[in-house]
């Protein structure tokens, strides 16, 4: 690959990241980490003749793929609990007014969501396919792509957090 690839793909996670930041809906909230994701997994692969970095890329490809299958699942729940909505403060306020916010679809909601984050930042549980990644993958890609993740994901659940 060229040189412009690999930065036009720097570009559009770092796109993704600032758009993840700032969403509010959970629309914006499900596609800018899959953005984010998707240049990932091409940074990943950017050695094609590399047979570590193939395994690496498809592991993280697959791992990925669930992951954000989770996450969409738990989204939909959220979605259904509160009425249909999609905004966050218009879900909170939803789920308030509808006494829906005990109710055993919006535990089994935040329970796929966190499982999907958490494949996502990879901690403890859910961090077997990690070093096989990393150890495929190039150093100066592994050197500043999962630390960039972790902080753009933990700043939007801070962010998040300080919301409700």
């Amino acid at each position: 690959m060229a040189i412009t690839e690999f930065l036009l793909f720097i570009l559009t996670a770092t796109l993704g990241g600032m758009f993840l930041c700032g969403a509010n809906d959970l629309i914006t909230i499900f596609v800018a980490p899959e953005c984010f994701s998707l240049c990932s997994y091409l940074l990943a692969g950017y050695t094609k003749k590399d047979v570590r970095s193939n395994e690496a890329t498809m592991k993280y490809l697959l791992m990925g793929g669930a992951s954000s299958s989770i996450l969409v699942h738990g989204f939909s729940w959220l979605y259904g609990s509160s009425g249909g909505e999609i905004e966050l403060q218009e879900i909170v306020n939803g789920l308030i007014n509808t006494q829906m916010y005990n109710s055993p679809g919006i535990s089994i909601a935040l329970i796929f969501i966190t499982v999907g984050i958490g494949f996502k930042l990879s901690p403890a549980p859910s961090h077997q396919w990690t070093p096989d990644v990393y150890e495929g993958v190039r150093c100066y890609i592994v050197g500043s792509h999962p630390s960039e993740t972790k902080s753009i994901i933990g700043a939007s659940v801070a962010k998040r957090i300080t919301l409700i």
